[in-house]
């Protein structure tokens, strides 16, 4: 037993409380809820008021009822009016002093001798609860007792507010918390949603106020709600007091290792079939198949559809096979392409471009009808953006400039302060092909018009 020294201030102040408590007994007793047959307040009720009308507080001292025994106990306390030394109980909810006077339970003395405290008070109850079946609920302005498996949904806001735990009441269920994914607690006929943002264990706060028969907590998460929550993760807040945030955090990566293992395929913690699962990452007809075949049993969890988080696992083993299918380059080529599984597949898809243009123009005849071709075919390959820096950087002469001034009008991007007069006199003579070129109007039939003005 743990043991600590009163202090005289200490000492006269608990004599003076245990003198108090029994001015009126009856004190401890919690209000009884229900008309219950044999209710074992009510017995209580009667023989406490028999040992207050004879003033024989001590009939019980050895009974085999620890409740009644521990009565009896602490009135012997004021036979000498002395505690210099208390024994201490480390509970979850802090430290509790009693003093020993015979062999009652001391959680049970421990309860009734600090009958004023809404918190400890419920441990004088710790067998009847148990034996009897009883739910004694305690508050500031609660203190009630049922042997139903039920509870006051008032007696959860009154506690919530002597806790300072701001909620809100939402269709008959108690709301904590904001946003982020939630659990629903059920206890007996009582429903709180909790949301993640309550960094708190609700079920610690409300056995606080309760001593109970069995745990009635019934905990269910809203995270991926087609797969089952792991029990063990659920036990471990109820017992270990991990906060809702600690909770969802368990449960989401439980789920998500679940998700794997089972083969589930998932975008947005929502569950798809393959096929639906490749419709919405939206992959390229060709490559369905050969995507399905690979990840036909290997299950994926998405945060939000992505092509990339695919590729990036298909890539290693299988990046030739998936750029051959929807390109058709060659293992040269394949080679040549640098980035991320996606910035692969937008560069191939460049390079099919590419030569799929260089295949429908036809060849250069001097130095200035290939800067022109370069230029258009640039600019379908790789944007505006893109076209006008190459443009800049590789003309030489004053042709290419002029070339480059129409270039430029066609696009959107007069800069005639480049250019001199005579320049941009060419340019406009030469603008309306290259606006048909840029705009794809048969690029060869334009080239052929303009050749005899480029040379």
């Amino acid at each position: 037993m743990i043991t600590k020294s009163n202090s005289r201030e200490s000492e006269k102040a608990f004599i003076d409380n245990i003198k108090k408590f029994f001015t009126n007994p009856e004190v401890i007793l919690p209000k009884c809820t229900d008309s219950c047959f044999m209710c074992p307040i009510k017995g209580y009720e009667k023989k406490i008021q028999k040992m207050k009308e004879s003033g024989n507080y001590g009939k019980y001292h050895n009974s085999a009822d620890q409740f009644l025994a521990g009565i009896s106990e602490t009135y012997r306390i004021l036979e000498n009016e002395k505690a210099p030394l208390m024994g201490v109980i480390k509970t979850n909810y802090g430290s509790v002093n009693y003093c020993k006077r015979g062999n009652a339970d001391e959680l049970i003395i421990s309860g009734i001798q600090n009958y004023d405290n809404d918190i400890y008070r419920l441990l004088a109850f710790t067998n009847t609860v148990k034996l009897k079946k009883l739910r004694v609920y305690s508050t500031k302005n609660y203190f009630t007792a049922t042997c139903r498996e039920k509870i006051d949904s008032d007696f959860i806001s009154d506690l919530l507010r002597e806790e300072n735990i701001p909620f809100e009441t939402q269709e008959g269920k108690i709301v904590l918390g904001t946003s982020g994914n939630k659990i629903t607690v059920s206890v007996y006929n009582a429903v709180l949603d909790v949301y993640e943002d309550f960094d708190h264990n609700i079920v610690f706060i409300m056995l606080k106020h309760m001593l109970l028969p069995d745990i009635p907590f019934k905990i269910q998460s809203d995270f991926m709600d087609f797969i089952p929550d792991n029990p063990e993760i659920i036990n471990e807040f109820i017992q270990k007091r991990i906060s809702t945030k600690q909770l969802m955090a368990h449960l989401r990566k439980d789920k998500i290792n679940y998700a794997l293992k089972n083969n589930y395929y998932i975008i947005d913690y929502q569950k798809y079939d393959i096929d639906q699962f490749l419709d919405k990452l939206e992959f390229d007809d060709e490559l369905k198949p050969f995507i399905r075949e690979k990840i036909a049993s290997k299950g994926f969890v998405l945060e939000s559809p992505s092509q990339r988080k695919v590729l990036e696992y298909l890539f290693p083993k299988y990046k030739n096979e998936i750029v051959k299918l929807m390109y058709d380059l060659t293992d040269s080529e394949i080679k040549s392409l640098k980035g991320n599984p996606v910035e692969v597949i937008e560069n191939a898809k460049l390079l099919k471009s590419k030569k799929s243009m260089e295949s429908k123009i036809m060849d250069p005849w001097s130095e200035n009808s290939k800067y022109l071709i370069d230029l258009i075919t640039y600019y379908f390959n790789y944007g505006k953006s893109d076209s006008i820096k190459f443009g800049r950087k590789n003309m030489h002469n004053d042709i290419q400039k002029s070339i480059y001034y129409a270039f430029l009008k066609a696009v959107g991007n007069e800069e005639e302060w480049m250019f001199s007069e005579n320049q941009i006199l060419l340019g406009k003579r030469i603008y309306e092909y290259v606006d048909d070129m840029v705009n794809n109007q048969d690029v060869n039939d334009q080239l052929k018009k303009i050749k005899g003005i480029i040379g």
